[in-house]
């Protein structure tokens, strides 16, 4: 019988033959271990991986991906300088090493679109030499590097920034923009809900000549650095309504030129940037909503209040006027004590333009009068709280109360009667205003200010009265009125202080009544008034900005209105009448003011 053998194998032989076969199978796919991967079509990488790069071969061509590339080499994705390439990221480009995106080199275009994640070490992307790139960071999507998130040297384009771009080291800058003197230009929007931030010691975006920047969201550094710095001539830095800055902003070269900060938060709106310059005067501030901005650092503070004391001053004159002419048409009685209480309450909105700004005022009180029958004399007190809100986040509380005396047909001569009052008082004032600043953690920052104002109000006016038939009476009124503010010093917690201001305004009046006797205890009464009102002294506020002083002298300083009025009083009893009041005025300035008061006059 045949005997067969099977071939005799070594021990080491078998030993290699087994660690082949093992490494086979444990072994990763080809891609996942493969030096690079070399890309020159269209593209679109839906594999995660972990290969060392990826590099495009050729130009004008759109790499997609969808996947997770991580990298822990040097740079993931490398355009290798070729012209025209679209980089479209819906995942994850990262590596631990150099760069995510390496773009440098390229002569033209270059575009990326990132609605994922691109992070690295170094640089997540580098740009030099490209005439004409596009980035944009759409939201939720992240661009981060513990350097430098998106670095451009010698570079021009446009950068649109939707989500969120962050330098995580304690050296980081997040943005390194820099243009050839050739002529390119940068812009960098950073849109409403966006996020530049940096950790570290230097500037969030260090910036070189031929750049814009515009903010509508937030650009901040938490570490020790500032937010923004300018390097170079001819750049600009555009900060929008509602834009917030955190870290001051910084001009470490001197002699620059071409240099801006223009801030457009809003007409009133107040604000403090803290800035760290060299050569400060070289730095142009532009406040492009119509305020004063103050230089130093970049100041500016609503003036509002500048008109509206006037106008409020005004207003309460026309209100204490009017409570005035309401009492003198109630019917007196000879022999009794008398006393006239009325709650009233107002409402008052002021439009804005491009020198002036709006308001809301509204506030409720009560008026007292009591006669002093021997002496033709009636004592005045008034006391109320209003409350103004100003545009631009500024809020201010205000109780007062003003006394004095009224002198009702104090002279006669027929139909003609000639009537005047005084009254002096004091306001107190409780303010707080919302700023935007660079200074604090949140970009925002509210100051509040307490302060007191004197007061005083003098009137005079004729009258002619006419009486058709024995129920209604015509009556027409001319007058003048003067009054005069004190404000003292004061000091709002933060940034802003300001010099005592007094002024002095004055108005002249004309108004027709009809009051017509409905039955023998309802009379109604329809009046209309036209009123013509200027400051005569006063007219400009000195304040500071942290140290900076500045004198402001704009505003509206005088004001023309149209008023009405429909009251009905009803004779309760032979002691007591009680009416109800509507007003409503209309000015140049105001877009309507609204009052409505109810009152009551006792016999005792």
């Amino acid at each position: 019988m045949e005997k067969f053998c099977a071939p005799y194998i070594s021990y080491g032989k078998r030993t290699f033959f087994g660690l082949v076969a093992i490494s086979i199978l444990i072994a990763p796919p080809p891609q996942a271990w493969a030096a690079s991967v070399n890309i020159a079509v269209d593209t679109t990488l839906s594999t995660d991986s972990t290969a060392d790069d990826y590099n495009a071969t050729a130009g004008n061509i759109t790499i997609t991906n969808d996947a997770d590339i991580s990298f822990t080499g040097n740079d993931t994705l490398d355009l290798q300088g070729n012209d025209g390439i679209t980089v479209i990221n819906n995942g994850t480009i990262s590596t631990t090493g150099s760069r995510a995106i390496d773009a440098r080199g390229i002569a033209n275009t270059v575009t990326i679109t990132n609605s994922g994640t691109l992070s690295a070490n170094t640089q997540a992307i580098a740009l030099n030499t490209v005439t004409n790139f596009t980035i944009t960071n759409n939201v939720g999507a992240t661009i981060t590097a513990t350097e430098t998130a998106i670095n451009t040297v010698s570079s021009g384009g446009t950068i649109d920034n939707f989500g969120t771009i962050s330098g995580t080291g304690t050296t980081a800058q997040t943005f390194q923009l820099g243009t050839s003197t050739g002529g390119s230009t940068i812009t960098l929007t950073n849109h409403v809900g966006a996020v530049i931030s940096s950790a570290g010691s230097s500037q969030a975006i260090r910036f070189n000549e031929n750049t814009t920047i515009i903010n509508f969201g937030t650009i901040k550094n938490t570490g020790t650095g500032g937010s923004l710095s300018y390097r170079a001539n001819d750049s600009t830095v555009i900060l929008k309504e509602g834009s917030i800055l955190v870290g001051s902003i910084g001009l470490p070269i001197a002699g620059l030129t071409g240099i801006k900060l223009q801030i457009e938060q809003g007409f009133g709106q107040a604000y403090f940037y803290s800035t760290d310059l060299i050569g400060a005067a070289n730095l142009t501030l532009e406040d492009l909503s119509g305020n004063t901005v103050v230089a130093g650092s970049a100041g500016s503070v609503g003036q509002g209040a500048n008109e509206s004391v006037d106008e409020l001053l005004g207003l309460r004159t026309f209100n204490l006027r009017s409570a005035l002419k309401r009492y003198s048409a109630f019917p007196k009685q000879s022999g009794k004590n008398e006393l006239y209480a009325e709650p009233f309450s107002f409402y008052s909105k002021r439009g804005t333009n491009n020198t002036v700004l709006g308001y809301k005022a509204y506030g409720a009180g009560i008026n007292f009068i009591f006669p002093l029958k021997q002496h033709k004399l009636d004592l005045l007190l008034s006391v109320g709280h209003s409350e103004l809100d100003l545009q631009g986040g500024h809020d201010i509380s205000r109780n007062n109360f003003l006394a004095g005396v009224n002198a009702t047909d104090f002279a006669s001569l027929g139909n003609f009667k000639f009537s005047g009052f005084f009254v002096a008082g004091m306001e107190w004032h409780n303010g707080d205003r919302d700023i935007y600043t660079n200074t604090t953690s949140t970009g925002k920052l509210n100051v509040t200010s307490d302060y007191t104002s004197y007061e005083a109000i003098t009137g005079s006016h004729v009258s002619y009265s006419y009486s058709p038939d024995d129920k209604n009476t015509w009556k027409t009124e001319v007058g003048l009125t003067f009054a005069y503010s004190l404000i003292q010093d004061y000091e709002e917690s933060q940034y802003f202080t300001w010099e005592e201001r007094d002024f002095v305004q004055g108005s002249i009046h004309i108004g027709e009544e009809l009051t017509s006797k409905i039955n023998d205890k309802l009379t109604v009464t329809v009046g209309a008034e036209l009123e013509h009102r200027t400051v005569l002294s006063g007219r400009e506020q000195s304040y500071a900005i942290n140290g900076t002083t500045v004198d402001y002298k704009q505003g509206s300083f005088w004001e023309s209105t149209a008023a009405g009025r429909l009251g009905a009083t009803y004779l309760m009893d032979d002691n007591t009448l009680a009416y109800v009041n509507i007003d409503s005025r209309f000015s140049n300035h105001t877009r309507g003011t609204y009052g409505i008061s109810v009152g009551m006059k006792l016999n005792f």
